[in-house]
């Protein structure tokens, strides 16, 4: 049986909730880092709609920017690493008109169709290649503990 490499990585402190160990925070916290990738490749319609249509653009931000506590990971690839901080640098970069956001489809679509997002669309896809392999044994773990 394959074992997620982010369970013997001690850089993450113990969590204080009893009921989540130290394995089951590691594999949340790359769960919902590789969803907020997932999305960030995807079109704005269905960015949008992912996302509740509410401060989409800040949220998928933030979302891909939480990835620089695992790029602190030592077990990560550097090719890996690369594409964590790569796209956190590329998100630092997005000019204000690219992150307007609130309630609505309308005002988030408009957010997520402006043309410095197009490029990370790209790179968010590559990135998702990269952690491919991450990726399935993450599932695979959330698949073997389901309750």
């Amino acid at each position: 049986m394959q074992t997620f490499p982010l369970a013997a990585i001690s850089a993450m402190p113990e969590n204080d909730s009893p009921s989540m160990n130290l394995e089951e925070v590691r594999h949340n916290a790359y769960f919902y880092f590789i969803e907020a990738v997932a999305t960030l490749a995807a079109e704005p319609a269905t960015q949008c709609e992912r996302m509740g249509d509410y401060n989409v653009a800040w949220e998928i931000k933030d979302g891909v920017l939480a990835g620089r506590y695992l790029a602190e990971w030592n077990l990560l690839r550097p090719q890996q690493r690369e594409a964590i901080l790569g796209l956190a640098k590329a998100l630092d970069c997005l000019p204000a008109g690219a992150l307007d956001g609130g309630h609505g489809r309308e005002v988030n679509l408009q957010a997520m169709r402006h043309v410095a997002w197009v490029p990370l669309r790209a790179q968010a896809a590559e990135a998702l290649a990269i952690f491919d392999a991450m990726t399935k044994i993450n599932t695979d773990y959330f698949a073997r503990n389901a309750a």
